[in-house]
């Protein structure tokens, strides 16, 4: 079964296309997911139907957008039988794995709204709410083509953020709405899984083992790592690793403090250790990335 990813996506382009990256992919139509064989997406897909229909099938079960809906499917999915209307308008955003990731990190009240989005993807929206999610479409795609401003990833981060946080927020109330109970009653894994969160996004970056959250939270290693892999399909580790290098790669790309100065304040043993640890993740040296991201400003 073939896989496809953001970088599939972009040799795929075509006039449809408004912007692609390693991180994003906004487009007017579903063309590159046309295929005749079933296809796995390793990242999340959203599409707004404006105006006509598409259809398709993902993971076995049946799904029609028509004016004013608007679709999530999360990385793993897996889509055939796509269909697409001749009068068909549409806006499409893909994004990776680890950007959605990282935007929704930082919150604690999501997960659990993440877990409906898996069974329940498809949501229809008023004529107000549609356009006001659209907005943000319409802006994002506006400044990724802006290609002389030099703050243009975070300006499409937050925006971003705000498209994703606003989807969000009317899938859960459609989840009140459905289940007639209060957002934080929720089961006592999903609270654990809250709680690992909040302490993750509020450490400064200098704790990367398991064994300090469980501490943190009062309970066994063991425990904590099961929870976040019921909650979030994700080993506890990962997120840990996630959270500190992004604050790692902050403080290279925008402080001026040496390489040492970094590996000290993320009380790493040695300079050895810190260079190991961001080549493993960001697959080159401290410096280097340095460098790179230099380069990208100029």
């Amino acid at each position: 079964m073939e896989s496809i990813g953001i970088d599939e996506l972009k040799r795929g382009t075509n006039e449809a296309v408004c912007y692609a990256d390693d991180c994003l992919f906004v487009s007017e139509s579903l063309q590159c997911l046309c295929t005749s064989e079933p296809v796995r997406l390793d990242f999340s897909l959203m599409v707004f139907c404006i105006e006509g229909c598409v259809e398709w099938e993902q993971n076995g079960s049946f799904c029609a957008l028509h004016e004013h809906d608007f679709v999530i499917t999360l990385p793993g999915t897996l889509l055939t039988n796509l269909v697409v209307s001749d009068d068909c308008r549409m806006k499409v955003v893909c994004v990776s794995d680890r950007f959605l990731r990282r935007m929704l990190r930082a919150s604690t009240n999501v997960w659990h709204v993440i877990r409906f989005v898996k069974s329940n993807p498809l949501k229809h929206l008023s004529d107000s709410d549609f356009e006001y999610l659209l907005r943000y479409v319409d802006l994002i795609s506006i400044e990724l083509k802006n290609g002389a401003s030099i703050y243009r990833e975070e300006i499409v981060q937050h925006l971003f953020a705000a498209l994703i946080f606003g989807m969000l927020s009317d899938i859960n109330r459609c989840m009140a709405s459905e289940n007639g109970t209060d957002r934080d009653k929720t089961t006592t894994p999903v609270y654990m899984f809250r709680r690992f969160m909040e302490e993750v996004s509020a450490d400064n970056g200098c704790h990367r083992s398991v064994t300090y959250y469980a501490g943190r939270l009062c309970c066994l290693p063991s425990y904590l790592s099961r929870i976040v892999k019921k909650v979030s399909g994700r080993r506890a580790l990962a997120i840990i690793d996630e959270h500190v290098i992004d604050r790692i790669a902050f403080e290279l790309k925008y402080s001026d403090k040496s390489v040492k100065e970094i590996a000290m304040e993320f009380d790493f043993p040695n300079i050895s250790f810190f260079s190991k640890y961001v080549r493993k993740h960001l697959k080159v040296s401290p410096t280097a990335f340095r460098n790179m991201a230099l380069t990208d400003e100029k």
